[in-house]
């Protein structure tokens, strides 16, 4: 019986993912599965595949080692190709992997690397070079990953990815932390492990235990493949408060004292993207200078007299925000972090966009300029 188009449901083993390709020998049309066998060889040994797939098409007959497995992380899917390969290698057989899901990302890299894929959402690539090509994608996911963070690119988890483009090697989780909270990032060790491990899944980043040793090194593999997750999966700090006003002194005086403030309330203060530009691209500045801060009451008593509230001639205004990425990597002066700059700026209209452009060139020179002596 086939399942309802809404169902969204687990797959417990290996054998139910190859047991739907053989229940359902249709499923690939034109493309027909004629036949779903144990992987034996012809002199009667096991080969080190999880199934052989006979498909037909046109009178012929196209026969592949099948490598199968229960997720289907980046990191996973490239272990089920190099398997699938080295099963099949000297033998009759094109590789394939069969694996819950495969979005249109992970089927390219299929295709480019001539190794056949099928999913049970009805997503698919079936490739023999020279003889057959068959591609169809846009189903969606009826297995999704539950991983231990929702989304490790939003919101407080997008720290610990955002401390990889300030420094791409650590020698420890342990020396991650110690980066993130010198640069005000508050993260458990906890939240950084599964964090780490998902980007580790999506080959962002490499875990990689040393010999004999307890600790992980962890680095950056992809950088433009984080910056590109960070800004897609980006959502916007959650403005609670807005003040509006005039500032009658220096905009040097003002940062001061917004600095003083932070200090001895331990409170949080940083500018906005669009406020932090001319650190890092050219483009002209607004006279309104913006703040993110946690508590906009406070703020504007402690600046006193100095500031009015107003619309009319307004050159400052502060946004309370709670959300703690906002304030991570703050730099000299209140600037935000480059990281934080570019995203509040992809936000924006198309001006905005162009120098975000910039600013990302900023952050991928300083990833790829190399440092003094050993990873922290």
């Amino acid at each position: 019986m086939r399942r309802k188009e809404n169902e969204t449901r687990k797959i417990s083993r290996e054998g139910e993912i190859v047991g739907w390709l053989r229940d359902d020998p249709q499923c690939l049309q034109p493309l027909t599965v004629s036949k779903v066998c144990l992987p034996e060889s012809e002199d009667g040994h096991w080969l080190d595949l999880d199934a052989v797939v006979v498909l037909s098409w046109k009178g012929q007959e196209f026969r592949f080692g099948v490598e199968t497995k229960l997720m289907s992380t980046p990191k996973v899917i490239e272990a089920a190709i190099d398997q699938a390969r080295r099963g099949c290698q000297g033998r009759s057989l094109n590789p394939m992997i069969l694996v819950p899901y495969l979005p249109q990302s992970q089927l390219e890299v299929l295709m480019s690397r001539e190794v056949s894929g099928l999913d049970m959402c009805g997503n698919g690539v079936v490739t023999v070079p020279g003889q057959l090509l068959f591609y169809r994608t846009g189903f969606p996911n009826k297995y999704p990953h539950n991983a231990g963070i929702r989304n490790v690119y939003r919101k407080e988890s997008s720290i610990v990815a955002r401390v990889f483009l300030l420094r791409p090697s650590f020698r420890s989780l342990g020396s991650l932390l110690k980066e993130t909270d010198s640069r005000g990032g508050e993260v458990t060790l906890a939240t950084a492990s599964k964090v780490c491990s998902e980007l580790d899944n999506d080959l962002v980043i490499e875990r990689k235990r040393e010999p004999g040793g307890r600790n992980q090194r962890l680095r950056l593999l992809q950088p433009d493949k984080l910056m590109d997750r960070l800004d897609t999966h980006y959502t916007p700090p959650e403005v609670t408060k807005v003040f509006t006003g005039n500032w009658t002194l220096t905009e040097e005086r003002l940062r001061e004292e917004l600095w003083a403030w932070a200090e001895e309330t331990k409170e949080r203060v940083v500018l906005t993207g669009s406020s932090s530009i001319s650190a890092y691209a050219v483009m002209a500045r607004e006279p309104l200078q913006s703040f993110y801060c946690s508590n906009v009451e406070s703020a504007s008593k402690w600046l006193g007299e100095s500031l009015r509230q107003t619309s009319r001639f307004a050159n400052v205004q502060l946004r309370e925000t709670r959300d703690k990425f906002v304030y991570f990597d703050r730099r000299k002066d209140l600037v935000a972090s480059p990281i934080q700059v570019y995203l509040d700026l992809m936000t924006g209209d198309k001006r905005e966009q162009e120098a975000a452009e910039q600013v990302r060139r900023f952050i991928m020179d300083a990833v790829k300029q190399p440092r003094n002596g050993e990873p922290a």
